[in-house]
């Protein structure tokens, strides 16, 4: 009886504590910073205060060189590998759009105009993301929201079954959900109490003095008399666009954000809640490509006070130990070219139409007139295959020959023909990491260091790194170790690290045991 009794006791215990280990966070907060990379962290680190950002570096766990291998320069691939925890070949998320041979259109392009995209775009994944694992196990009352200004790409975020899609409409300055746009009482309040502040007649100055910006700093002493001290107004025609595109409204989000946790059940009991938010350094204006522009560190020094007071509501609200925030970036900026060399040499742009244009012309004086080129798309050059097998036209032999014409494009590092690449898996590994066969396009431009694409109204920008970006990722908060990882991580281990710890199953395996974030 008596060995029975400690058999018992120490089952028990051993399950007590495997249950206390699991106890999930009730709040997971994904922050998203659109456009932000290590360099501007660490430009910065300076200036920001100790309850931002800095907070969360310093009593988190940050990842120095969390690398991306999306080759797609879109956002919303991005958030699909990140929170998904698997490779483009796998959630078939390849870019912007792709070109689908079977329907003779273009798939994926998604607006807040046209909430149905949304709503595609979500079954578009095929992988499921964070919001999806914690679904399936918990059910229904595990929450999974998105609240953003105007990026659409967080939609991906979202998962299969979301509650809500919160975004700005930048022509009236009013909060609506997406997915349903059904009527909340508590964002018809919001709305009315906040129509009242007048942001239309505010400005926008620099929150420093412009001497203390890196843009300045960095310039010699014969341009610094020139330099701009800007101050911008906010009314773009009665529409709220530039306050959508300005620190104003990184504000209204904020604001917005502590709404929703106070009228919604986010976070109020042990089943964990996931909400995902987008704060955006891209502004109305035409800033340049210095590696840290003035309007942009504007912009970002004013986010670090929004996610100050953030972490100061998260604390008072859940408490610290029942929260997790996670920090990263939604896209990368572009290259700097205030160090690189004459324009057109070493830097430049590639714009994809134009070129497209060009190479239909090729095509036609080789063969004959027609549609030979059907688009450009996230590096893809998509060809007219029903074309190329109506005039009984090799399509290797069609690819190979405008591999080499684009070759002769300034800024084209590589131009590959993907028709070896679908049917070999034993082609270099990146590339097949981001080759979703029924998607995929005919060639894959890759660019020199320094060179872009023009960017989309999405977002979208190919740049010489791509496919081997390295992005700002940090954990704070719930049973968060402090402490820093400084070689070399793929990013999709990141979640299937974070879900297997809360005790969920994930089909990845973290590889590097040596890396201790959570306790």
């Amino acid at each position: 009886m008596k060995r029975f009794i400690i058999f018992f006791l120490y089952i028990f215990c051993l399950l007590s504590g495997l249950s206390a280990q699991l106890k999930p966070p009730k709040l997971i907060i994904s922050i998203v910073i659109d456009e932000l990379d290590n360099d501007q962290l660490l430009l910065l680190q300076s200036s920001f205060s100790d309850k931002g950002i800095n907070r969360i570096a310093h009593d988190g766990f940050r990842f120095m060189s969390a690398i991306s291998h999306d080759i797609a320069g879109y956002p919303g691939t991005r958030m699909t590998s990140l929170y998904s925890g698997m490779t483009v070949a796998e959630h078939g998320i390849i870019g912007e759009q792709w070109y689908n041979y079977n329907k003779e259109r273009f798939d994926g392009k998604i607006s807040f105009n046209d909430p149905n995209s949304l709503k595609d775009a979500q079954n578009y994944n095929m992988a499921r993301t964070l919001g999806d694992y914690l679904k399936s196990f918990y059910g229904p009352k595990a929450g999974v929201a998105a609240i953003s200004i105007n990026t659409p790409w967080m939609i991906h975020t979202l998962g299969y079954n979301a509650d809500y899609f919160f975004t700005l409409n930048s022509e009236t300055g009013q909060f609506y959900e997406v997915l349903d746009d059904k009527e909340i009482a508590w964002v018809n309040e919001f709305n009315s109490r906040y129509s009242t502040v007048n942001y239309l007649s505010r400005q926008w100055g620099p929150l420093n003095d412009i001497t203390s910006y890196t843009e300045f700093r960095y310039l010699d002493e014969k341009s610094r008399p020139d330099f701009r001290n800007f101050l911008y107004d906010m009314n773009d025609g009665g529409t709220f666009r530039k306050v959508a595109a300005s620190p104003y409204g990184n504000s209204l989000l904020r604001d917005f954000i502590v709404a929703f946790l106070v009228n919604s059940k986010f976070g109020q009991d042990d089943i964990p809640d996931l909400l995902s938010v987008c704060f955006t350094t891209r502004s109305f204006t035409d800033v340049g490509n210095s590696i840290l522009p003035a309007e942009k560190e504007d912009m970002l020094l004013r986010i670090d006070a929004e996610i100050a007071s953030l972490i100061d509501f998260f604390d008072i609200e859940f408490g610290r130990k029942n929260y997790l925030i996670m920090l990263t970036s939604g896209a990368s900026p572009p290259p700097d070219k205030s160090s690189f060399g004459k324009q057109g040499v070493t830097t430049g742009y590639f714009d994809g139409n134009k070129s497209m244009s060009l190479l239909n012309l090729y095509l036609m004086a080789l063969h004959k007139q027609g549609k030979w080129v059907l688009g450009f798309n996230d590096g893809m050059i998509y060809l007219n295959r029903n074309l190329i097998e109506k005039e009984g036209l090799s399509l290797k032999e069609m690819q190979d020959s405008v591999s080499l014409f684009m070759h002769e494009f300034s800024g084209v590092a590589k131009a590959l023909p993907l028709y070896d690449y679908q049917l070999n898996t034993h082609c270099d590994e990146n590339i097949n990491k981001n080759l979703f066969v029924r998607r995929t396009g005919d060639i894959l431009i890759s660019l020199h260091p320094g060179w872009q694409t023009t960017v989309t109204e999405l977002g979208s920008r190919q740049i010489g790194t791509s496919g081997f970006q390295n992005l700002p990722f940090m954990f704070f908060g719930w049973n968060t170790e402090k402490g820093a990882w400084f070689d070399n991580i793929d990013a999709i281990n990141l979640i299937p690290l974070l879900i297997k710890t809360i005790g969920l199953s994930h089909p990845k395996s973290f590889q590097n045991e040596n890396v201790r974030v959570f306790k």
